[in-house]
């Protein structure tokens, strides 16, 4: 065995280093979490308008709150799943011995990318749909149809990306 040279001690300093580098978006990831408080909060304010408003709300109007109910919890979802998945990623391995989602550990960048794709669409087409319910002015729903058209193709372009990135593989 040959003693290390000082050039070859500092490359593995620099490298774990570099590895640790990594436990710096944990606090990043714990502050994506902790805004899912408020949506929490909105989903609540949502309830509340449905339950003070029962007697004397329109079927169209009882449909806009779901709405609003679903686009939240979707970006819920959204926010948990890339938390979570970006820690395994990135940080460290998620090792827990109780049950964990069957998702958990299949979750690679390119799986991300298209759940949030699609989650983003569907957004888009739920607020196309509460727009066109809320009697919006005419000439501001081709612009927001415009901008969910553009969020599908990008969605379309990013599958067609990856399954031709898959053939590669």
């Amino acid at each position: 065995m040959r003693p290390e040279r000082n050039g070859e001690v500092m490359e593995r300093n620099i490298e774990i280093l570099l590895l640790a580098t990594r436990w710096l978006l944990v606090p990043l990831y714990l502050g994506l979490l902790a805004s899912v408080l408020g949506i929490y909060a909105m989903v609540g304010r949502e309830l509340l308008h449905l339950v003070t408003s029962l007697t004397t709300i329109s079927e169209a109007e009882l449909v806009l709150v779901i709405l609003s109910i679903l686009d939240l919890v979707l970006v819920a979802n959204l926010v948990v799943m890339v938390a979570i998945s970006s820690y395994e990623s990135f940080v460290s391995r998620i090792d827990v011995d109780r049950e964990k989602p069957e998702w958990l550990g299949k979750m690679d960048a390119s799986n991300v990318k298209m759940k949030v794709s699609l989650s983003i669409v569907m957004v888009s087409a739920i607020n196309l749909l509460r727009a066109f319910m809320m009697d919006t002015p005419a000439e501001r729903l081709p612009l927001l149809a415009g901008v969910h058209i553009v969020f599908l193709l990008s969605t379309l372009a990013v599958a067609v990306v990856e399954r031709v990135h898959g053939k590669d593989k």
